[in-house]
C-alpha cells in the first residue's frame, strides 16, 4: 500500500448524562463555538450501530475557532464508570493549548462537571522524538478523560507540534487503549496503511507518572499519522497496557460507550476502505456505505465499523460541512 486509506480525524462524539454541561464547559470556558445542531434520527442510529433513543434525540457539534477539524459532537449517553487508571477503547481526548495553560486550568478546576485529576506539570518526551509539554487532565461529563497540552519546545522528532488560531485548540489526539496492542497496531499499519510516527515501549517513566502505574508495568505506545500533509491531525495514538490497568468493561454493539465513544475519520478512498473492512476478520462493519441526508454530512456518504479492539469509527467521504 502505497498512501495511508485514512486521511485524518475529524471529530470525535462524546456521550454523558448532561450534553449541556459538556457543552457549557467547552464553549464558556474554553471558548469554543457551537457550529451544528440537529436530530438524531433513525437514519444515524443505523449509520453508528447503535440502538434506537440509545443516544438521545438531539446532537451539537462545537469547535475552536476557525477551526476545521478536531471537533467535538455532544450526545445523550451515560457515565463511564471507571475502577482502574485507563479506560478502554477511546479513553478520552487531547486538546492543544497554545498559551496560558495554567489560567485555563484555574478556569477548570472550578467547573462542578470537571474533576482535575492533577494539576499542570511539565513533561519531557524529547528522548522519543516528542517534546518538552505542559499538560493536566481530568474528567468531563460522561467521565471520558480531558487532557489539555500546551508546548514548551519545538519536537526534535521532525514534526510539528499542533498550532491553534484560539488560546484553547482543537483535538489533536485521540487515545485507543488496547490489550491487544499487537493486533491493532497490525490492523492499522497493514490494512489502513497507516504510518507509525512515534514508537515507545516503557517499564517506568511518563506514562507511569500521569497514569500512576507501578513501575515495570509495561506500555507500549505507537502514534499512527493518515494520509494528510503535516501532524498533529488527529491519526490513532494506540496505547498497550496490560489487563490489570484497563477498565474491564464489555462494549455493547449497539450502545456508545459512556464518554469517548466514536471517532471520525475522513478518506478520499471510500470505497476502497469499506471493501478492506468488509473482508477483515478483526473488525465488524456496522453500516453500509450510503450517503447520509443529515447534516453535518449533507448527502456524503459514510460508514462505521467496530475495530479489533471493540472501538467505535465512522469513516466519511469528506469534512463535516
Amino acid at each position: 500500500m502505497d498512501r495511508p486509506l485514512i486521511k485524518a480525524m475529524m471529530g470525535v462524539t462524546i456521550a454523558c448524562p448532561e450534553p449541556e454541561e459538556l457543552i457549557d464547559i467547552l464553549v464558556r470556558v474554553c471558548g469554543w463555538e457551537e457550529v451544528n445542531r440537529g436530530d438524531i434520527d433513525r437514519e444515524l442510529e443505523d449509520l453508528w450501530g447503535i440502538a434506537k433513543g440509545s443516544a438521545g434525540s438531539k446532537w451539537v457539534i462545537v469547535r475552536s475557532p476557525k477551526s476545521e477539524r478536531g471537533m467535538i459532537r455532544v450526545v445523550h449517553g451515560i457515565d463511564r464508570d471507571r475502577t482502574r487508571p485507563m479506560g478502554t477503547r477511546w479513553s478520552g481526548v487531547e486538546i492543544v493549548v497554545m498559551n496560558e495553560l495554567d489560567a485555563v486550568y484555574n478556569k477548570l478546576k472550578d467547573h462542578p462537571a470537571f474533576e482535575a485529576l492533577n494539576h499542570p506539570t511539565t513533561y519531557d518526551s524529547s528522548d522519543v522524538g516528542a517534546n518538552i509539554h505542559r499538560a493536566f487532565y481530568g474528567k468531563g461529563p460522561g467521565k471520558t478523560h480531558l487532557m489539555f497540552t500546551m508546548a514548551v519546545t519545538k519536537p526534535t522528532g521532525g514534526y510539528d507540534f499542533p498550532a491553534a488560531e484560539s488560546t484553547v485548540g482543537y483535538i489533536f489526539s485521540v487515545p485507543l487503549v488496547s490489550t491487544e496492542y499487537d493486533r491493532s497496531l497490525e490492523f492499522y499499519e497493514d490494512k489502513l496503511g497507516m504510518t507509525s510516527i512515534l514508537t515507545n515501549r516503557q517499564e517506568d517513566g511518563l506514562w507511569h507518572q500521569t497514569w500512576k502505574l507501578p513501575s515495570g508495568a509495561v506500555v507500549e505506545l505507537s502514534i499512527l499519522k493518515g494520509d494528510a500533509p503535516g501532524f498533529g491531525l488527529g491519526g490513532v495514538e494506540l496505547q498497550g497496557y496490560d489487563t490489570r490497568f484497563v477498565d474491564p468493561i464489555p462494549f455493547e454493539v449497539d450502545r456508545f460507550d459512556g464518554g469517548t465513544c466514536l471517532a471520525t475519520y475522513t478518506t478520499e478512498k471510500i470505497d476502497t476502505v469499506f471493501d478492506v473492512l468488509r473482508d477483515s476478520s478483526v473488525v465488524q462493519v456496522l453500516s453500509g456505505l450510503k450517503p447520509i441526508r443529515q447534516p453535518p454530512y449533507n448527502g456524503m456518504r459514510a460508514f462505521s465499523f467496530l475495530g479489533p479492539s471493540g472501538e467505535r469509527m465512522e469513516i466519511s467521504e469528506a469534512d463535516w460541512g
